[in-house]
């Protein structure tokens, strides 16, 4: 089965590191440098004090036309429109995977009605160090879910062939969303702000009552009704990966645009419907996106 992987960051390396021993994959990148180092110097995995070298094929995105079976879109969020603007020309055969977080690209996806879209949730830990090295930092899960027509060879991914990188299913792609949508919208903005490791925010008592009125607030913004499960998940989350610095304070420390828009900003737009007071919130979106101009 051919792969595509679109996207060089951290999840999309973590994606080509794993799947490359059992599939034909390409991962297409934004910089002709990176495809370039990518096909020079090999994949570099790091996982538990280990490096793996693996061999993958890339190339620039845009020029030359995307051939795959499942093509996975790892970009950020707002980078999502500009990529599907490429896109018209893949098969219509092709399963489109979409792994952004948020869930405001669910708007974009309306124009592609003829495809087979599947969307998924990544719950590892990754960490790119540069262009060709990748450190898996937390063992988790990848969850997918149809959206749209079939998940057509997308389902070989769901045979569990794969060590150390388990791929689960799930019909409710709306709730899968909505999970990860809390956690995000609960660990990333605080972690940020405070500029600290997951796991202070359970250590440390004063955190873990910030992340409990947030949590609150975010709860009441999307009418989230299994509220005691979606609390242990976050604890769960912050003990697994409690040496990680999350995604949104990684991008702050390397002065890149966060994905704020797309958690909290859709939040903020849901609690908004319901007439939901989102003071802390609104409080936290304006701190981090001041904090991308600030640094």
């Amino acid at each position: 089965m051919r792969i595509g992987i679109i996207g060089g960051g951290a999840i999309g390396l973590l994606l080509a590191a794993y799947l490359s021993p059992y599939f034909e994959v390409t991962v297409y990148t934004r910089r002709q440098e990176q495809a370039d180092r990518l096909n020079e110097q090999q994949l570099r995995l790091c996982k538990q004090g280990r490096e793996q070298r693996i061999r993958v094929r890339a190339a620039l995105f845009g020029a030359e036309k995307v051939q795959a079976d499942v093509l996975f879109i790892t970009v950020k969020q707002y980078h999502l429109s500009d990529v599907l603007s490429q896109l018209t020309n893949v098969p219509s055969t092709t399963t489109l995977l979409f792994l952004q977080n948020g869930m405001n690209h669910l708007r974009l996806l309306s124009q592609w009605k003829e495809r087979n879209i599947v969307l998924g949730v990544v719950e590892h830990g990754a960490l790119k160090h540069d262009d060709c090295t990748v450190e898996h930092t937390g063992i988790g899960k990848m969850t997918l879910s149809l959206f749209q027509g079939t998940l057509g060879q997308a389902e070989k991914l769901l045979d569990g062939k794969i060590p150390y990188f388990p791929i689960e299913y799930t019909d409710d792609w709306q709730t899968m969303l909505t999970d990860k949508l809390v956690v995000n919208a609960v660990i990333n903005p605080l972690t940020t702000i405070l500029r600290i490791q997951n796991g202070e925010l359970i250590r440390i008592q004063e955190y873990t009552e910030m992340m409990k009125q947030l949590f609150a607030e975010v709860c009441d913004s999307l009418a989230l009704s299994n509220r005691e499960s979606a609390w242990h998940r976050i604890v769960a989350i912050c003990e697994k990966t409690a040496a990680n610095r999350s995604s949104m304070l990684s991008d702050i420390e390397h002065r890149r645009k966060t994905e704020v828009e797309a958690i909290l900003g859709y939040v903020l737009e849901e609690g908004k419907k319901r007439g939901v007071a989102t003071s802390l919130c609104q409080f936290l979106f304006y701190a981090v996106k001041g904090m991308e101009k600030h640094g």
